[in-house]
């Protein structure tokens, strides 16, 4: 399942170390008041640190990597690192953190729900190799920490969510099927790039794989995407093997 990258949060004004910030000024005649403000220093220092700790993880994994290293990619002191973060663990957990709209995503077409996860999922690979699920895809296959940390989002930001919207007893069962298969698309796409997989047209991918996972995720509904038909009463009834036997 698709999920998109947080923005960093901004920085609090109090973070220790960091100078008090002095009260906005008023907007100068004619500024729009409800233009977006400014990006502050410190969220800019914020944000190049995130994104300097998220290829470095890519690159070496979570053990590897050094607060001296991030901050030598991010053009910043190891003490700014620090004074941000605290520790790598924290550091880490931040730059890997991401969330899925499944609210958002879940329409009442089930088909409509499928192709929005999936593209969803596909976009955000696209667009960014090394954003956060990626990232922590691929560190967790040499730390612990990692895939700890990856069993944990994808239960929560997934599984969980998803299986609230499955009518059926085995709905966590579906919810973790669906995420598996998806994750595994994109991370043969994206990830280890297979060629078959890698080169294929996105709108094939979407045609073959979406009715395999709406069968998951809405059991009670055909492959058309609309509701089975009832039974005819007029169709003979099943005979039990055993009865002709």
């Amino acid at each position: 399942m698709t999920g998109a990258p947080d923005a960093a949060p901004p920085v609090s004004p109090d973070v220790p170390g960091d100078p008090p910030l002095p009260a906005a000024p008023a907007p100068a005649h004619g500024a729009n008041p409800g233009a977006p403000r400014p990006e502050r220093k410190g969220e800019r220092t914020r944000r190049r640190i995130l994104q300097a700790a998220r290829r470095r993880f890519a690159q070496v994994g979570y053990d590897r990597a050094t607060i001296r290293a991030i901050a030598a990619d991010a053009g910043v002191d190891k003490s700014s690192v620090i004074q941000y973060f605290g520790t790598k663990q924290e550091l880490f957990r931040e730059a890997v953190h991401w969330t899925i709209p499944i609210a958002e995503l879940t329409t009442p077409d089930p088909v409509r729900t499928v192709d929005n996860y999936l593209r969803g999922m596909m976009a955000s690979w696209a667009a960014d190799p090394d954003s956060p699920m990626a990232v922590l895809l691929r560190t967790s296959m040499t730390s612990d920490e990692a895939a700890e940390l990856l069993n944990r989002h994808v239960t929560e930001q997934a599984i969980g969510p998803v299986a609230e919207t499955i009518r059926a007893q085995d709905a966590r069962l579906r919810a973790a099927m669906a995420s598996a298969m998806m994750v595994g698309i994109a991370t043969h796409r994206y990830l280890l790039r297979t060629p078959d997989l890698a080169g294929a047209d996105l709108e094939d991918v979407l045609r073959l794989a979406g009715p395999v996972i709406r069968s998951l995720v809405a059991p009670d509904v055909a492959p058309s995407g609309h509701p089975p038909p009832p039974p005819d009463p007029a169709a003979p009834a099943a005979v039990p093997p055993s009865a002709t036997a």
